[in-house]
């Protein structure tokens, strides 16, 4: 596999941890904690796939459009990238609730009516990229931790799990999911990082050098073709700022 055949986050450091990014198809867990905002690292993503060509889409259970919109705008991607579907938005946040706002999107349109249904979900992500041809796609669903908490049993969300590895494998979409781990049995988590192909975690660290007590930082903790030891060291600081993410390494 070339490095062309990889997905790159247009992190430096952290694409060079991951072996020159991840390759196609393939699904990425990132994990965090109560208090910790990881939208940045998902629009670096999306957004770095923009900027070399590709098409991307956000499914999300937690927020609404306008949530997403202002941090696209210092990567100097705007609504229009939404219009012309070069980046789609899914909601499966406000439908349940009866809510609605005003989106780039025909009303109704890219709507997910009940994220528990595995073959539901993956078929509209299916249809909101049927004008993609051979471009390359992104993907971020904003959170696994939703279908989680709302399904009765686990059997749905793993069966999602296992019905969106198998789509992004046949349509060679890389996918970012995110978790909020600490809410979840440790079982839970782990049995979700066994799917995924690579595992980012990002959480609070406290710095004995660093007054003022806690900082953030990013961790891989699964990679690909690399073993526990290899990737063992791949710790950095994280410090997200407007349109650019700086990493560290954690020494």
């Amino acid at each position: 596999m070339t490095m062309e055949d990889r997905a790159k986050f247009g992190i430096p450091l952290l694409d060079d941890a991951l072996g020159g990014g991840v390759p196609r198809g393939s699904i990425i867990l990132v994990e965090d904690e109560v208090g910790i905002n990881t939208e940045h690292i998902l629009i670096q993503f999306l957004s770095e796939g923009l900027r070399t060509g590709e098409y991307g889409y956000i499914l999300s259970t937690e927020h609404l459009f306008s949530h997403y919109s202002p941090l696209f705008v210092p990567y100097n991607i705007s609504e229009v990238t939404f219009e012309t579907k070069r980046l789609i938005f899914l909601d499966a946040f406000s439908n349940p609730f009866g809510y609605s706002e005003g989106r780039p999107s025909a009303l109704g349109e890219n709507v997910i009516r009940d994220i528990t249904q595995p073959r539901q979900v993956t078929d509209q992500i299916r249809r909101s990229l049927l004008h993609v041809r051979s471009q390359p796609v992104r993907g971020v669903l904003d959170s696994l931790t939703t279908l989680l908490l709302v399904s009765d049993t686990l059997k749905p969300p793993m069966a999602f799990l296992q019905h969106k590895i198998a789509t992004d494998k046949e349509m060679g979409i890389v996918s970012i999911l995110t978790l909020h781990c600490d809410v979840h049995d440790p079982r839970i988590v782990t049995a979700v990082e066994h799917y995924c192909d690579s595992v980012i975690k990002i959480t609070h660290k406290e710095l004995e050098e660093k007054e003022g007590g806690l900082v953030e930082f990013l961790q891989i903790r699964k990679v690909p073709g690399m073993t526990m030891r290899e990737v063992e060291n791949t710790d950095f600081v994280f410090k997200p700022i407007p349109g650019h993410i700086e990493l560290t390494p954690l020494i």
